[in-house]
């Protein structure tokens, strides 16, 4: 699997290999991004929707640690979430800005890089709701999926069509309460036009 590496305390950026596999999917590049991920933009099959160097990501109704280790995939960090037991899935969660204007009938993608410290669940497994929506009352959104998050590191896709526009105020969600847990998430993409983003 060939990965854009989030370098931690740098921000900087290391294109493995060839980046990512091109395939007959073009680049398509995101207008209005900012200048330093235009490089990332130019190999990303699609159009880059986030800001794959950081994790610095709105959070409430969990604990929030980030944790810095070589070995971690996607650069060397990660941030460790933990939720106690929850009424509903949106107890706790993470935001991730989407940083240009998303238009409806636009295929998402996003892809993160999670495992699981530990988890409540009967298998052990933590679980992850991830959802496309604007962060404003009355959130609405799409493309709702519950992603199972093993014990080792992998790296999770979700990818759904827009099913309305988001002009600003565009987030992905994951959300923790489904289960008493502790989950790492790790760098994560955001791309618009493809159902994809690594082989």
């Amino acid at each position: 699997m060939k990965l854009i590496a989030f370098l931690g305390a740098t921000a900087s950026l290391a294109l493995a290999g060839s980046a990512l596999a091109q395939d007959t999917v073009e680049p398509r590049n995101t207008p209005g991004l900012p200048d330093n991920l235009a490089a990332i933009d130019d190999v990303l099959r699609g159009g880059l929707l986030n800001d794959p160097t950081s994790i610095a990501w709105e959070n409430y109704g969990v604990g929030t640690e980030v944790i810095q280790d070589e070995s971690y995939p996607g650069g060397g960090v990660a941030m460790r979430v933990s939720i106690g037991p929850s009424a509903n899935v949106y107890d706790g969660g993470l935001n991730i800005p989407l940083l240009a204007p998303v238009n409806a009938g636009e295929q998402l993608t996003i892809g993160f890089f999670a495992r699981t410290i530990s988890s409540e669940a009967a298998d052990g497994m933590g679980r992850v709701q991830v959802r496309f929506q604007l962060n404003e009352p009355p959130y609405p959104g799409f493309g709702e999926k519950v992603v199972q998050i093993d014990d080792e590191w992998g790296f999770y896709e979700i990818t759904a069509p827009a099913g309305r526009a988001m002009r600003r105020n565009g987030i992905v969600a994951l959300q923790f309460g489904l289960e008493e847990q502790v989950v790492e998430i790790g760098q994560a993409i955001v791309v618009s036009g493809t159902r994809t983003i690594a082989d």
